[in-house]
């Protein structure tokens, strides 16, 4: 095999390799100063550009600080009136403390005063209570009077209702236990009868006695006719007529009574006045017996007054018979019934003034 040396054939018209690099470098050191104004362009404007951005950076700092010093100033200007605040409100505090103190102290001394008078309340109270219940038992032991002595119980029960107090709610317990047993206990009509005895007292003077009883009058005509026309009468009827009027102008000088005690008839009018004197002292009596509640003498005087009133008075009238029809029914009443005591109330009010600790 034969070896044939191998040649680089060039191109025709082409210029040579070194003569291309020869003129390149020309071309490329004339466009580098242009390179190096751009890059130092570029350099000024990146300055420029971050010489603004500082600017504005430092601006926006300031600004920012400005805010902040104002802010911190605000803050210790509201530190400085929050503390002048706080001092203001220890001193009112303090101020405040002092005074509760004192309206404590206060306080403390109005209870102390209210209790002393609570205690001097209570015992002018619980004194009127006593007062009452011994009073309600004496009228009963004395006079009986039931009436008297409930509305003695029930006013002192009033009494102790208006403290409210608990110590004294034993007391209240048996005031109403025998409250119940007085009202259940059986009265007698005191004021009814005794209303009854003075009208008997005040009309005494007008019932007729047998001494001075006059005649009924005459009844009138039963029935009344109308009026006939005038006739002419004839002379025995005129003569008729003449005569019976004169005869009814003497027809009353005679009467004839029966009476139980003649002497009545012929009593002056001294002893007339006398009689109805008597009589009323005998009601007068017979009302102060039943106030006392004796019951004996109460019917002993209201006998006396009826015999007084039989003997001496016209019975033939309304009134006196009426007035001696109503005393015999108060003759009739019962003045003595058996009332209940009140011990356990006098003894419960007792107890309680002399408990210790009151």
């Amino acid at each position: 095999m034969s070896t044939e040396p191998t040649t680089s054939q060039e191109p025709a018209g082409a210029p040579p390799a070194g003569a291309g690099a020869v003129a390149a470098a020309p071309a490329r050191r004339a466009g580098l100063p242009w390179v190096a104004l751009l890059a130092l362009l570029l350099a000024i404007g990146v300055a420029a550009w971050s010489y603004t951005q500082l600017a504005a950076v430092k601006r926006e700092t300031a600004r920012r600080l400005s805010e902040l010093q104002q802010a911190a100033a605000a803050a210790s200007e509201t530190a400085t009136r929050a503390d002048a605040e706080a001092r203001a409100a220890r001193q009112q505090a303090a101020v405040v403390e002092s005074r509760l103190a004192e309206v404590e102290s206060q306080r403390e001394a109005l209870e102390q005063l209210h209790a002393d008078l609570s205690r001097g309340r209570d015992d002018a109270v619980l004194v009127e209570v006593e007062r009452l219940i011994t009073l309600g038992a004496q009228q009963l032991q004395f006079t009986g009077n039931v009436p008297t002595a409930l509305a003695a119980l029930q006013t002192a029960d009033t009494r102790l209702a208006r403290l409210e107090s608990p110590r004294f709610l034993p007391l209240r317990r048996v005031l109403a236990r025998d409250i119940e047993r007085l009202k259940a206990a059986p009265t007698v009509d005191i004021t009814g009868i005794a209303l009854k005895l003075d009208q008997l007292m005040t009309s005494s003077e007008s019932w007729p006695l047998l001494a001075e009883a006059s005649p009924p009058a005459p009844a009138a005509a039963a029935s009344r006719q109308p009026p006939q026309p005038p006739r002419q009468r004839e002379w025995w009827e005129r003569a008729w007529d003449s005569l019976r009027r004169e005869l009814g102008e003497y027809r009353d000088l005679i009467r004839i009574r029966s009476v139980d005690a003649p002497d009545a008839m012929l009593l002056v009018p001294q002893q007339q006045a006398l009689v109805r004197q008597q009589l009323r002292l005998r009601l007068l009596n017979a009302r102060q017996a039943l106030l006392a509640r004796n019951d004996r003498l109460f019917r002993a005087d209201l006998a006396e007054a009826q015999a007084l009133l039989n003997r001496y008075f016209d019975l033939r009238q309304r009134d006196t018979a009426a007035a001696l029809a109503s005393m015999k029914q108060l003759a009739s009443a019962q003045l003595s019934v058996e009332s209940p005591n009140i011990n356990d109330s006098v003894s419960a009010v007792r107890a309680v003034r002399t408990a210790p600790g009151r």
